[in-house]
Parts: structure tokens; C-alpha cells; sequence
């Protein structure tokens, strides 16, 4: 069986996606009261009642909010790491709490959850890549820059939620008070449309699926501008197969449902050198 997921919301007024794979159903991430999780699942024909488990990338509180009242409510085990366990709001049982490492793997169930730290505001923060027997998924938000370290780890996922934050121009002449869109823009903040679409060109292979864009500011960005930027180049590169998406903060986006890679076997993503020969008016 392969992975299928949903990304239930995204953006800063909270974030959430549900994954089923390895015989098991979790959240990536918890970012909404528990009732506005519960309301998504069941808008997408789920229920918080199948969940195993609550893996959290970070702590601050668009993607923790909810997950010590959904983890009561439900007796859903909760994981992340040390940093992110200390500060989420709720007290929580010592044994439905995991510590996951800040780079490692853990297995929950049939899924293999694979952690690599992202240069974010938030000690503890960590992108994901999980994967079962056919099918891996990368999830990678609230990075201020892509490292080596998250491209190798991202590098042949049949599935990849990406951030695309902000567009530079709307953040250089929106209202954030210039301390703020300093934080944004800074290599501990969020990725640009321009960034995320460098990333995209980079980790895109043939068995690539499906690349859902995530994290849009709704202040300083739009869908038609993440879009356009990443729809873009991946047309000069020729993706035509890949299917694009933008999940957004009001409702869940359109069920992922992967196919199996062939022979089990991962593909080699486009190198960073070739992608660069498409974005050469892109700057981090």
C-alpha cells in the first residue's frame, strides 16, 4: 500500500496534514484547536478516533496548538523532538509522549519517519521524510534556507509538501514592520516563492508525483504567485508529468493518493547544478 495524504491546513494561522501508510494514520503537525482538526478530518472523510500518532516539526504554535487536547481527547501518542516536547501547551502523560530525534529515524507503526534540522526560529525545528514499504514523502516548512543536509534527505520522494512563505516583492511593500519582514527574509525564517521554487528544480525526478506548496503567507504571498513561480520552472524543465498543488489555511487541500514506485526503487533527483541552468535570475 502507498501513502496517501491531505494537507488539512497551511499557513501561519496554523498548520496540519494527515498521512496514512504502513498500515497507520497520523498528523503531521497539530497547529489548530483540536475541534478545527477534528472538522478537517471529517470534511475529508476521516476521524481523529483512526489516528496513531502526532509527529510535530517544531514548536511554535501554528503547528502545536491543538495536539495536547487531540492527544487527550483521543489517547493519540504524541512525537517530537526534546525542544518541541518541552514547549507544547498541555500537560501530557509521560508514556503517550515520544522523543524523536533532531536527525535520526523512528519507526511508528509500519511508517519510517526520517528527521533532518532546518535553520528555523525554533530550537528543535526539523523537516520529515516519511515513507513506507512503496512510497516516501518529504515534508519541508518553516526553513530560512535549504541545506545540503535537507536536499540529500529530500532527494527521491515520490511526494513533497514544500514551502513557498512569501513573495519578495509583497513582503518588501506589505505593512510588517521592517523587524518582522527582517526575520522572514533572514536564513532562520521562511522561504521565498523564489526559494521554494530553486528547491522544487532541484529535487525533481522522474518519480516524483505529486508537490504540494505549503506555508503561504496570506499577507505576503498568493497561490497565483507561488504557483506561477514554481509552474514555471518546472515547464522548462520539462516536468509535465508532476502534478502541482497549493494547500491553503481555510480548507483542506485535495486528497494524495501515490503510486507504488516501481521495483521499490528510488530515483536520482535533478542535480543542483542543472537546476541552477533554470533559475538564473533566482537569489536566496
Amino acid at each position: 500500500m502507498a501513502i496517501s495524504y491531505c494537507v488539512l491546513a497551511s499557513g501561519s494561522g496554523g498548520n496540519s496534514a494527515w498521512l496514512r501508510g504502513g498500515g497507520i494514520e497520523i498528523l503531521v503537525d497539530c497547529g489548530l484547536s483540536a475541534r478545527q482538526i477534528e472538522h478537517r478530518l471529517a470534511a475529508v472523510g476521516q476521524s481523529a478516533d483512526h489516528i496513531h500518532a502526532i509527529v510535530c516539526t517544531h514548536w511554535h504554535h501554528d503547528h502545536v496548538a491543538g495536539a495536547a487536547v487531540l492527544s487527550r481527547r483521543h489517547g493519540i501518542d504524541l512525537y517530537a523532538t526534546a525542544s518541541t516536547l518541552r514547549r507544547i501547551p498541555g500537560a501530557l502523560s509521560a508514556e503517550r509522549l515520544h522523543r524523536l530525534p533532531s536527525s535520526g529515524r523512528v519507526e511508528i507503526g509500519g511508517l519510517k519517519v526520517s528527521t533532518t534540522p532546518t535553520p528555523h526560529d525554533a530550537a528543535g525545528s526539523v523537516a520529515l521524510c516519511i515513507a513506507d514499504a512503496d512510497t516516501r514523502v518529504g515534508v519541508a516548512t518553516d526553513l530560512g534556507t535549504p541545506t545540503p543536509e535537507i536536499r540529500r534527505a529530500l532527494a527521491g520522494v515520490d511526494g513533497l509538501i514544500l514551502e513557498c512563505n512569501h513573495d519578495l516583492d509583497m513582503l518588501r511593500d506589505g505593512p510588517y514592520p521592517a523587524m518582522l519582514k527582517q526575520r522572514i527574509r533572514s536564513r532562520v525564517g521562511h522561504l521565498s516563492n523564489e526559494q521554494g521554487a530553486r528547491l522544487a528544480a532541484e529535487l525533481v525526478h522522474a518519480g516524483l508525483q505529486h508537490l504540494t506548496l505549503a506555508h503561504l503567507s496570506e499577507t505576503n504571498n498568493t497561490p497565483g504567485k507561488a504557483a506561477g513561480h514554481v509552474s514555471s520552472v518546472l515547464s522548462r524543465m520539462g516536468a509535465s508529468w508532476l502534478e502541482l498543488s497549493v494547500a491553503g489555511q481555510h480548507h483542506p487541500s485535495e486528497p494524495v493518493v501515490l503510486a507504488p514506485r516501481a521495483g521499490g526503487a528510488a530515483l536520482t533527483p535533478a542535480s543542483t547544478a542543472a537546476a541552477q541552468l533554470w533559475l538564473p535570475h533566482m537569489n536566496d
